[in-house]
């Protein structure tokens, strides 16, 4: 895995819109494999909660006979959560304010994941 590279990705996604507040690339047991994320968020912590909104959207998903989820959003009172896959065993998640636009975040956040897909198969 290159891993500054990763970082690298994580840098254009929060530069492309003022509205991103960050993200971060986690694994399913809920570590963080890279991250760029304002002070105050915790790395532990987002990668955590991460993982369990992962779990939880697997569980909802197959049990409503929807298969695996290829992307998961919430929308807040605060902002955006957004979430995809990024590889076999990674999501990269990514936070937002509320005044960011839902289409361009899904598509930055789409662009990314397959530059991180694509660095972490390589």
């Amino acid at each position: 895995m290159n891993t500054e590279q990763i970082q690298q990705a994580l840098e254009r996604l929060t530069a492309s819109s003022p509205e991103i507040e960050g993200a971060a690339l986690v694994d399913r047991d809920g570590f963080i494999l890279a991250s760029r994320l304002p002070e105050n968020l915790d790395e532990e912590r987002v990668a955590a909660l991460m993982a369990n909104f992962q779990d939880l959207t697997v569980r909802c998903a197959e049990g409503l006979g929807k298969g695996r989820p290829t992307q998961s959003f919430l929308q807040a009172e605060g902002g955006y959560i957004m979430m995809t896959a990024a590889g076999e065993e990674s999501c990269l998640a990514l936070f937002s304010s509320r005044l960011a636009k839902p289409g361009m975040l899904l598509l930055d956040l789409r662009r990314t994941a397959g530059e991180i897909r694509d660095l972490l198969a390589a």
